[in-house]
């Protein structure tokens, strides 16, 4: 039966393919009608203001255009705004020098400037070019967005009291302190025992020593690199490499986004690029990102519970709230340092006249929303202005964590219930964004909105409504689950499953329905205007849980192939583990280095593929070589130092290496950020499954 819905999948796949040949068509782009357009963006030279002006002010500005049916430029105009693949060109953004202007103005004999406001500077320059040179008006309001001077430049470079900046500061000096002393602790100790061998491979005897070296900067830089030692561990090793290209994907993905964010010389560029089949499938792609750090986070969380379970079989409610209180100590101290740092002296960076837009943005969100952030619930609250793009993955995947958690006690406590809610939540998943669909006006898959972009797209309904909640992921988190229960069922007689017919059926159909998803999305999108609602809303929850299916059943497939396998061999070569151990504090780091490169540009950019993918190589650069020193003094220092004060010590293994002390698991992100196959133990899935980004 599964064979031949495979067939037929595969069959009406082929048949659509061929129809979107024909009908796929987009207009042609009339560039030359293009060009007679005034500019969307245009801004006069920052530095300039700032160099020839002692008291400069230079401001951002909304210009919506007067409304005028009789021109036929208006008219022309207004028709291409319409379509959500192009800018909006019927509201101009100015940055405008007002001495600049001022001087524009007197030199062209304008009267009774001196009563000018800055708004009246403003519209008259604005208007005074668009009326000489396109015969268009502006409309009387204007919205100025960000204004700076030698006033706001002092406030951003000041060191003002502020109590935020004195507690990073302190906090920033005790880290460095504690790093300082614990690698001079260190090394004191390994003199002492001359220098043995694999001597920070291996930990402390003593509780108050393992503290003291908690810090230590060689122990924590070994610990990037601990060996795979158990057969779990090394079963799943190769999940590091899916969630490393994962989090690439993810910072690819929100440079791309900031970049858009960014007033463009050729906006042009996008507009056109948008009206491509394969970037229209690109776009309805960054969701499965995230779906496989959700996968992933369920088949590590639900393998590490069987584990427990089978060596303490008794029923223990307590275990719920150790596992939590492991989780979080994992996740928060790390996540609200970075909190800290982007609300704080990260507002002091700013510089125009793009800071205040992208530095003082995310400034502005993390000082309003970190409480949201901490308790985990950003994906619900606050989700439009965020502190992190990637952010929410942090709070859904949490919630996620939890709820499967709890599933699983519940199957420990009730073993007989497993196929009821099982099947249960296979059911709400295929129907739930089905029904959301209809009863919302969004997209069945992700798509850009190009007026939205000064938002990071954030001001799409597909986002808030199929995207971010918790409750829209549970299909993929939960089909993690079931991977994670069939890699345990088979561990120890992994050839019987690739025997098994039903799982070779699953893959055919989990393959093709992904192939399906992928060929058909671009016309499903290029044609939403006259699909059946319906089919609509049957599509967006294929698309959904077509990527997440057939992931897990790779990674089950993976998991247990031989050890010797080429292919798992190649996909778990060391240098993954330790990028996965990297993973939760590049995911954290990244969207701050993404801010601090598009924030320090003085003038709207030109784009094409060579310099979007050269912005992309930097900020990877450097939020690697800066998450290697946010993991190394913040993440794994304080993963020790906690595990020693909370664990019991009766639970503590008794081997005495780093591994069962510490074990990373590097997240989304982007999420994603918080589950690291990598260090596949008990206490690696209380970090869960973090995307990079998650993106």
């Amino acid at each position: 039966m599964i064979s031949r819905t495979a067939l037929l999948v595969a069959n009406f796949t082929l048949l659509l393919v061929l129809f979107a040949g024909v009908t796929n068509g987009a207009e042609p782009f009339q560039m030359e009608e293009y060009l007679k357009f005034p500019p969307v963006f245009l801004y006069d030279d920052f530095e300039d203001c700032r160099r020839y002006y002692t008291d400069y002010v230079y401001c951002v500005v909304k210009a919506p255009l007067e409304p005028d049916e009789s021109s036929e430029l208006w008219r022309n105009i207004s028709f291409f705004s319409s379509d959500y693949h192009h800018y909006d060109h019927g509201v101009l953004e100015r940055g405008v020098c007002l001495q600049k202007c001022r001087d524009v103005l007197i030199q062209n004999g304008t009267e009774g400037i001196d009563s000018y406001t800055q708004t009246d500077l403003i519209h008259q320059c604005v208007s005074n070019e668009l009326t000489s040179r396109y015969q268009l008006r502006l409309q009387p309001d204007l919205h100025i967005q960000y204004c700076y001077s030698k006033s706001t430049e002092s406030l951003s470079y000041g060191m003002d009291n502020d109590w935020l900046d004195a507690v990073f500061l302190l906090l920033a000096g005790t880290i460095i302190f504690l790093v300082i002393a614990s690698t001079v602790y260190d090394l004191h100790e390994q003199a002492k025992q001359r220098f043995p061998e694999s001597y920070f491979g291996r930990n402390p005897k003593l509780s108050y020593q393992r503290l003291l070296t908690a810090f230590s900067f060689p122990r924590n830089l070994r610990r990037l690199k601990d060996p795979q030692t158990t057969q779990t561990r090394i079963d799943l090793a190769c999940f590091e490499s899916f969630r490393c290209v994962q989090t690439l994907r993810v910072i690819f993905l929100h440079v791309s986004i900031a970049h858009m964010k960014l007033p463009q010389r050729n906006p042009e560029f996008f507009e056109q690029l948008q009206q491509g089949a394969a970037l229209k499938t690109f776009i309805a792609e960054f969701q499965n990102y995230v779906q496989t750090f959700f996968a992933i986070g369920g088949m590590l969380m639900a393998i590490n519970f069987l584990d427990h379970i089978r060596k303490h079989p008794n029923f223990r409610l307590a275990f719920f709230g150790e596992r939590l209180l492991n989780r979080l100590c994992r996740l928060v101290p790390t996540y609200a340092f970075m909190i800290l740092l982007e609300s704080s002296v990260m507002r002091h960076m700013i510089d125009g006249p793009f800071g205040k837009q992208f530095i003082g943005e995310s400034s502005d969100s993390c000082h309003r929303w970190w409480w949201a952030n901490l308790l985990f619930i950003n994906n619900y609250i606050g989700w439009g202005e965020p502190c992190f793009i990637p952010s929410w993955y942090l709070a859904t995947d949490l919630q996620l964590y939890i709820f499967g958690l709890a599933i699983m006690m519940v199957f420990w406590k009730w073993p007989s219930t497993r196929k009821y809610i099982f099947g249960a939540i296979f059911v709400y998943s295929i129907v739930v964004p089905a029904i959301v669909y209809l009863t919302s006006d969004i997209t069945p898959v992700m798509t850009i909105d190009m007026k939205d972009t000064e938002k990071y797209i954030r001001g799409q309904m597909f986002q808030s409504v199929l995207y971010f909640p918790f409750h829209q992921n549970t299909g993929v988190y939960f089909c993690g689950m079931l991977g994670g229960l069939v890699y345990h069922h088979y561990r120890d007689q992994r050839k019987e499953l690739f025997k098994h017919g039903v799982f070779r059926q699953i893959a055919q159909l989990s393959g093709m329905l992904y192939v399906f998803s992928m060929v058909t999305v671009a016309w499903v999108v290029t044609n939403l205007s006259w699909l059946p609602a319906a089919c609509l809303a049957v599509y967006a929850s294929t698309f959904k849980i077509s990527w997440g299916l057939f992931n897990t059943v790779l990674l089950v497939a993976l998991a247990l192939l031989h050890r010797h396998n080429w292919i798992k061999m190649a996909l778990a070569h060391p240098i993954f583990g330790v990028l996965g151990k990297l993973g939760y504090s590049v995911y954290l780091i990244h969207f701050t280095v993404i801010v601090q490169v598009y924030g320090r540009e003085k003038a709207p950019i030109f784009s094409n593929e060579l310099i979007v993918a050269g912005y992309t190589a930097e900020v990877m650069f450097f939020s690697y070589i800066l998450g290697l020193v946010l993991c190394l003094m913040v993440e794994l220092p304080t993963g020790a130092v906690l595990k020693e004060l909370l664990e019991p010590s009766s639970s503590k293994p008794s081997s005495n290496t780093i591994n069962s002390k510490v074990h990373t698991v590097t997240e989304p992100n982007g999420g994603p950020p918080v589950t690291t196959p990598g260090d596949v133990t008990s206490n690696d899935v209380n970090r869960g499954s973090v995307p990079n980004e998650t993106h």
